[in-house]
């Protein structure tokens, strides 16, 4: 299996979300919100900073250890809505809310069961990708949500 067979699996896998802390399953995942975590991971400028960006947000937060188990090769720290809205804001959460005609707390949810999962298709053998590799993860996630 190629990587990009093994990033849909994965995140396939986790949309499919079976257990409690993973992520929502399909229905449940406005797909807008994929859009958003792909752009977030994509941006190599701006204020998004991309994945990169991402990361020193989550160590700024003093959450740096969820988000390296996400990049590592082992199992992934769940996060919970509250993490996210401290990662991300409360400004940015609520005009998306506002964006996708969702609750802050759907926002929260949602990422939090995504987040971990596209940070870990976005870093294949616990290594972030790089060039073409970043670009097929992210088009195989944001791909998921046709």
């Amino acid at each position: 299996m190629g990587l990009l067979d093994s990033i849909v699996g994965q995140v396939s896998g986790a949309l499919a979300g079976a257990a409690p802390g993973t992520a929502p399953a399909a229905g449940q995942v406005h797909p807008g919100l994929l859009d958003v975590v792909t752009s977030m991971l994509s941006s190599e400028g701006g204020a998004g900073g991309g994945l990169q960006g991402l990361v020193q947000r989550f160590e700024q937060q003093g959450l740096g250890h969820l988000v390296q188990s996400w990049i590592g090769t082992g199992h992934n720290l769940a996060i919970t809505p509250e993490q996210v809205q401290a990662v991300i804001g409360e400004p940015h959460i609520q005009a998306l809310a506002q964006k996708l005609g969702l609750s802050t707390a759907d926002i929260t949810n949602q990422l939090a069961g995504l987040l971990p999962h596209a940070i870990d298709a976005a870093t294949p053998g616990g290594a972030p990708a790089q060039g073409s590799v970043l670009s097929e993860a992210l088009n195989a996630f944001a791909a998921l949500r046709r």
